[in-house]
């Protein structure tokens, strides 16, 4: 939802595949689809801004944490 974004890059467009941070931790806590622009993101003051398909905690973020070795 867009008053949890602190930040934004204003070269994002609809339909982008976007990751969400933590703002203290600069790591990542989710992966989605951006439905705004970056500069939407920044400006809005409410409303939904990325649909989101991953989460830290996930079965899909759980196996790439766990079961991929690089």
């Amino acid at each position: 939802m867009r008053p949890g974004i602190v930040d934004a890059d204003k070269n994002i467009q609809p339909d982008d595949i976007v990751w969400i941070c933590d703002e203290k931790n600069k790591k990542p806590l989710a992966l989605g689809v951006a439905k705004i622009s970056g500069e939407e993101m920044i400006k809005k003051e409410k409303g939904k801004a990325v649909i989101i398909f991953h989460y830290v905690g996930d079965n899909f973020w759980n196996f790439l944490k766990n079961d991929c070795k690089y």
